[in-house]
């Protein structure tokens, strides 16, 4: 039987052709297209590492006030003062300066770790002080947080996400201390995982510095004030900005929350996601009408031979049996090429998907072309049972 397929598909081989590379081109592209899909799924079911509920971020346009007054005990006086009146607010839970590049914001800073062996990373940094890092409530898997005494040792306490410490691993001493361009650096604490630009992209190597260590930031504050409130802040903005706003009429502030900030970089991620599935399916299904035509045109040129087996003593269903065996056939040979292309991806790296995922998109795009398979393949061979010897007649 499949000898014989095969030597009916043999015959044509010039339209079946056609048609095997339809299918295999198809099943790279959505071998490509769920490939992705799974691996921003499940990056984004991952734990972000911290919370963005009823998180306000006060944006303070303090420059004029800080060329205007220079002097390091009037800014302390400004910021004593802001965070009192903060905190004075029923609704306040906590507070705390951050730097600029926080998680979900439009800038990031990355640093650069170089080992005697010529080894070199480049993480991304963040400078928090102990009370930012308490106030994300990170989830330590190793260590501790930052420390008030840690900002007078001697060694630049830092912490990494558990990512970035696996790798470091082979690099550092027992004691999770190393130096680095001369200078040593200790990791107090590893944090499990921490999502810096969205919720959908991988894991990025982390090192959060303790800002009250670091000579040039130490003495300064920081543009970004973080409020945790125990509702959503947006119901006390207004009240606690002109409050704010009071303590020094020259400064300026803008309000804006973090959930809010993660939802937009969310946003912005799953726009060209969605152009690329979009594009994608546009072309399978382009593809799948391709394949539909040329089946019906293959039955059409074919009702002599069909209606010769009709008028030979064939069912109907022994017509149907057989032109589907052939549409299933060619999507096996399908399916074998475009897998010998497929294949190529995992085994050069081009994409960093990690095996699971190709297999993952693997398993849904051999579904999925089998459908399109099936849908453009059943009514032309429902066609060809309609067929008589009296019409195959007409037509030679």
């Amino acid at each position: 039987m499949l000898k014989h397929l095969l030597n009916i598909l043999w015959v044509r081989k010039r339209k079946n052709s056609l048609m095997v590379i339809e299918i295999g081109f198809s099943f790279v592209i959505l071998f490509l297209l769920f490939s992705l899909l799974v691996e921003k799924l499940e990056n984004y079911s991952r734990d972000t590492g911290f919370s963005t509920e009823n998180i306000m971020i006060l944006n303070l346009d303090n420059q004029n006030i800080f060329e205007e007054f220079k002097d390091k005990a009037f800014v302390d006086n400004l910021y004593t003062s802001l965070f009192q009146a903060i905190r004075s607010n029923n609704e306040v839970i906590d507070v705390t300066e951050m730097d600029y590049a926080h998680p979900y914001g439009n800038s990031r800073n990355t640093t650069r770790l170089e080992f005697k062996n010529g080894i070199k990373f480049y993480p991304t940094e963040q400078r928090f002080r102990p009370s930012a890092v308490n106030f994300l409530d990170l989830n330590f898997v190793k260590g501790r947080a930052f420390l008030t005494e840690d900002a007078h040792g001697s060694k630049e306490p830092i912490i990494v996400n558990q990512l970035f410490y696996e790798r470091l691993v082979p690099y550092i001493n027992q004691d999770d201390s190393f130096i680095s361009e001369e200078q040593e650096y200790q990791i107090v604490g590893v944090i499990d995982n921490y999502n810096f630009s969205n919720d959908f992209d991988d894991q990025l190597d982390i090192v959060i510095k303790n800002a009250s260590f670091l000579s040039w930031m130490k003495d300064d504050h920081q543009d970004k004030i973080f409020i945790k409130t125990k509702n959503d802040p947006r119901k006390i903005e207004v009240q606690l900005v002109n409050q704010l706003e009071k303590i020094n009429p020259k400064l300026k502030i803008n309000a804006g929350y973090f959930d809010s900030a993660q939802s937009d970089k969310n946003n912005n991620e799953i726009l060209p996601l969605f152009l690329i599935s979009f594009v994608s399916l546009f072309l399978v299904i382009n593809i799948a009408l391709g394949l539909y035509g040329v089946l019906w045109f293959n039955i059409t040129k074919r009702k002599s031979e069909i209606g010769i087996r009709r008028a030979m003593g064939a069912s109907t269903q022994d017509i149907f049996k057989q032109i589907f065996s052939e549409v299933a056939l060619l999507f096996i040979i399908g399916i074998l090429l475009g897998s010998v292309i497929a294949i190529q991806f995992p085994l050069l790296g081009t994409f960093n998907f990690s095996n699971t995922e190709y297999l993952m998109g693997a398993l849904l795009s051999l579904g999925f072309v089998l459908l399109i398979t099936i849908a453009c393949g059943y009514y032309p061979s429902k066609l060809a049972t309609k067929i008589t010897p009296l019409e195959a007649l007409h037509e030679l």
